[in-house]
């Protein structure tokens, strides 16, 4: 009977970690690179996706951590960045690899800018150029 019980903690174990969390890293992130292109008198920068990234994380759950950055608090929305406000890519100092667009499916209490945080939601690819390269939909606080 020890065997069987083996075997079934075993299978738990292999179905759970197929739909939990993934830990995106800056590194995974950075390897999109991107180019500028002038689309009906704007100049877009369009993404170009490395294969890991779509296959392993698009559309799945996953964290990012990083700093909180609001774009506009009167509509709820907040990106994370890879570096504090005074590096970022809306100050100028790093590219557009490095920043996520969070849609929050709570809206949360008032953020404090530069806040270090852990971010879970599901991650989405944005191949327009006309938005962040990534957004976390259903965005959630996973850690402080």
């Amino acid at each position: 009977m020890r065997p069987k019980f083996l075997f079934i903690i075993c299978l738990i174990l292999s179905f759970s970690s197929l739909y939990a969390q993934k830990s995106l890293s800056w590194n995974v992130l950075n390897t999109t690179s991107y180019e500028g292109k002038s689309v009906d008198d704007n100049y877009l920068m369009i993404p170009n996706f490395s294969d890991k990234l779509i296959n392993d994380f698009e559309g799945k759950e996953v964290i990012v951590s990083g700093y909180l950055v609001p774009v506009d608090v009167v509509l709820n929305t907040y990106a994370l960045s890879q570096f504090p406000t005074q590096a970022c890519f809306f100050c100028g100092n790093a590219g557009p690899e490095t920043a996520v667009l969070l849609q929050f499916s709570v809206r949360p209490d008032r953020f404090i800018n530069d806040k270090f945080v852990s971010v879970r939601g599901t991650l989405v690819l944005d191949r327009s150029g006309r938005s962040l390269f990534y957004s976390l939909n259903n965005a959630q606080l996973s850690g402080l």
